[in-house]
C-alpha cells in the first residue's frame, strides 16, 4: 500500500509537467506537439497498469517515451520546455528497475536531455538551460525521494503499531489466563484444605463421641464435658467449613478487567 501511495505521489510530479508542457504547446498552438505530449500522457499515466500486467512492457515503454520526446523536439520551432519530459522519465526510472538499472536509466536520460538542449539552442543558451533544468529535476526528484521515505516511514509506522496492538492483545490473553490458572490453583488448594480440615474435625468429633460412649458406662458424670467439647469442635468446624466455602466461591477471586 505504501509502495503504491509514494509510486502516486511520485506520477503527480510528472503530471505536472506534463501539464505545463502541454500548457505551452496549447498557447503556441502547437497542434501537433499538443497531439504527441498527449499521446505521452497517455503512456505515462497507463505504464503502471501495463507494467503490473505484462513484465517486458518497461523495456519498451521508455524507448517509445523518448522517441517521443525526440519528435516533440525534431518539431519546429524548437520549443526546449519539451526536454523536461525526461523528468518525469527519471522519476518513473526510480519506481521501476532496481538501484543500478534505475542510476543507468537516469543517466542515459540527462544525456539525452542535455543532447536535446544543445543541438536545439546551441552550445553557450543550451548549456545553460542544462544547468537550469537538472536543477529542476534534481528537486522535484528529490521531492519524490522525500515523499517515498516518508511514506515507507509511516507504513513502517503503522506496521510497527499494528504489530505492537497484536502483541499487547497476545500479552492480556497471556495474563488473562494465569490468572484464571492461577484461580484454579488457589481453588484446589482450598478444596485441599477443605478436604483436610472436614477430615480431621470429623476424626476429632468421632474420637470424642467414643470417648462419651465410653464415659457413659464408667463414669457418667464427664460426659456433660465430652458432648460440650464434640460441641465446641462441631462449631469450630462449621464456622471452618463455612469461611473454606466462601473462599471457593467464583466471586471471591479476582477477575481480569477487560
Amino acid at each position: 500500500m505504501s509502495q503504491a501511495r509514494a509510486y502516486r505521489g511520485g506520477y503527480l510530479i510528472g503530471f505536472i509537467v506534463i501539464g505545463v508542457v502541454a500548457l505551452r504547446a496549447v498557447l503556441e498552438q502547437q497542434i501537433q506537439s499538443v497531439l504527441l505530449i498527449g499521446l505521452y500522457g497517455l503512456l505515462y499515466s497507463t505504464e503502471p497498469w501495463l507494467a503490473g500486467r505484462r513484465r517486458g512492457y518497461r523495456p519498451v515503454y521508455f524507448p517509445m517515451q523518448i522517441a517521443l520526446i525526440v519528435a516533440l523536439s525534431a518539431l519546429p520551432p524548437f520549443s526546449d520546455i519539451n526536454a523536461l519530459l525526461y523528468v518525469p522519465l527519471c522519476i518513473q526510472a526510480l519506481h521501476a528497475f532496481e538501484r543500478g538499472a534505475a542510476r543507468a536509466w537516469i543517466a542515459a536520460l540527462v544525456l539525452l536531455l542535455g543532447a536535446t538542449l544543445l543541438l536545439g539552442m546551441g552550445w553557450w543558451e543550451g548549456l545553460a538551460l542544462i544547468f537550469s533544468y537538472l536543477a529542476v529535476g534534481a528537486f522535484l526528484i528529490s521531492y519524490d525521494s522525500l515523499y517515498s521515505r516518508t511514506q515507507a516511514d509511516q507504513a513502517e509506522s503503522q506496521r510497527l503499531l499494528a504489530d505492537l496492538q497484536s502483541a499487547h492483545a497476545k500479552l492480556q490473553d497471556y495474563a488473562a489466563r494465569a490468572e484464571e490458572l492461577a484461580a484454579a490453583r488457589e481453588r484446589n488448594r482450598l478444596a485441599r484444605e477443605l478436604h483436610d480440615s472436614v477430615s480431621q474435625a470429623v476424626f476429632s468429633i468421632t474420637l470424642t463421641s467414643q470417648s462419651a460412649r465410653l464415659l457413659l458406662e464408667r463414669d457418667p458424670s464427664r460426659v456433660p464435658e465430652q458432648v460440650e467439647r464434640m460441641q465446641a469442635m462441631t462449631g469450630e468446624a462449621l464456622a471452618r467449613l463455612r469461611s473454606l466455602i466462601a473462599r471457593l466461591r467464583p466471586d471471591s477471586f479476582p477477575r481480569n478487567p477487560d
